[in-house]
């Protein structure tokens, strides 16, 4: 199985509900639905976590957008699967 659409597709409901405003969705809404996506993805044993950080880098590295490549690779610290934040050549700080 080809993991990366699906891995985009987190990616893109994440991005999704972490920009949208309060006139297109709740903010708690919003809120509620990204912690719920990182709940479901922090059951992932060590392993599948390893694979799962391999797939995002991946991801994130086929992307044109330096943003969207950016929050890709920062989705395992933004649901806490590992400390810190990723700072790299496509940081846009």
């Amino acid at each position: 199985m080809n993991e990366e659409p699906l891995i985009k597709a987190v990616v893109a409901a994440m991005l999704l509900l972490e920009q949208c405003g309060p006139d297109e969705v709740d903010p708690d809404t919003a809120v509620r639905g990204l912690e719920n996506i990182g709940y479901e993805l922090l059951k992932f044993t060590e392993v599948e976590r390893v694979e799962f950080m391999n797939l995002i880098e991946r991801v994130a590295s086929s992307e044109s957008d330096p943003h969207v490549a950016e929050f890709t690779r920062n989705v395992p610290f933004a649901i806490g699967m590992v400390e810190g934040r990723w700072v790299g050549n496509d940081s846009m700080e």
